[in-house]
C-alpha cells in the first residue's frame, strides 16, 4: 500500500475510531458505572451551553463527512494544498497521539465524565493527566483536529480548525466558570497551578473566584 492509499483508507477509519473510543464507548462506561447521562449539552446551565453543543455537533458531522469525501475521491477537487509527506505523517503522529490523551484522561475523569455542562454536582479530577492541565480531552482533541487538518491540509480544514479552536476555547469558559461556582477555593487553587491547554499556560487568577458568573482572570 503507497501513502496516499494509506492516507485515504486511514482518515475515515481514524475518524470513525475517534468517534467511537472518544465519545460511545466512554459514554457506556458511564452508563455501566451508574454515572448518570454522559451527554447534558441540552440542560440549561448557560445559555450558550446549547449554542456551543449544536455548533460542536455541526463540527463532528463535518468533520465525518470531510473523512467520507476525502476516501470517495483522494482528495481530487477537495482543494488540498501540495506538502511533503513529511508533513502528513506528523498529522498521523498528533492523531494517535491525541486519541491517546483523550482515552487515558477519560478513564481518569471516571464518573465525572461529561459531554457538557451538568446541573448535577460532579467530582473534581486532579490526578494523572489533570495535574499537567486542566483540560487534557480538549488539548487531546485539539491535536487530532491538527492532526486531520495536517494529513488533509487546505482551507477547508484550516478555517475548520480555527472554528474549532473558537469552540473548544469558549466551552472550556463556560466550564471555568461552572467549576469556579461548584468547587470554589478547591478550584481556584488548582487552576492558578496548572495550565488550560499547556503546561503552566493559561492558569487562573488566585481571586478569580471572587466575582462568581465573570469571566475569570488568566495570569501570564
Amino acid at each position: 500500500m503507497d501513502a496516499h492509499t494509506f492516507h485515504r483508507v486511514a482518515l475515515p477509519s481514524a475518524t470513525l475510531a475517534f468517534l467511537f473510543l472518544a465519545m460511545v464507548l466512554p459514554t457506556l462506561r458511564l452508563r455501566r458505572r451508574g454515572g448518570g447521562s454522559a451527554f447534558v449539552l441540552h440542560q440549561r446551565v448557560n445559555p450558550f451551553q446549547r449554542l456551543i453543543g449544536v455548533a460542536m455537533g455541526v463540527f463532528v458531522l463535518g468533520m465525518t463527512a470531510w473523512s467520507a469525501l476525502y476516501a470517495a475521491t483522494g482528495g481530487a477537487g477537495l482543494g488540498l494544498w501540495a506538502v511533503p509527506q513529511a508533513v502528513r505523517w506528523a498529522g498521523w503522529t498528533l492523531v494517535a497521539a491525541g486519541l491517546g490523551v483523550v482515552l487515558v484522561a477519560q478513564v481518569q475523569m471516571g464518573a465525572s465524565w461529561r459531554i457538557g455542562i451538568d446541573r448535577e454536582p460532579t467530582a473534581l479530577v486532579t490526578r494523572g493527566l489533570f495535574t499537567v492541565v486542566r483540560n487534557p480531552i480538549f488539548a487531546g482533541m485539539l491535536w487530532v483536529v491538527t492532526g486531520v487538518a495536517l494529513v488533509t491540509p487546505g482551507a477547508w480544514t484550516v478555517m475548520a480548525w480555527v472554528d474549532y479552536v473558537l469552540l473548544v476555547s469558549l466551552q472550556v469558559r463556560l466550564e471555568e466558570a461552572h467549576l469556579l461556582r461548584l468547587h470554589g477555593e478547591d478550584y481556584a487553587a488548582y487552576a492558578s497551578r496548572v495550565g488550560r491547554f499547556w503546561p503552566g499556560v493559561g492558569r487562573l487568577s488566585p481571586t478569580s473566584h471572587a466575582q462568581e458568573g465573570m469571566a475569570p482572570r488568566v495570569t501570564p
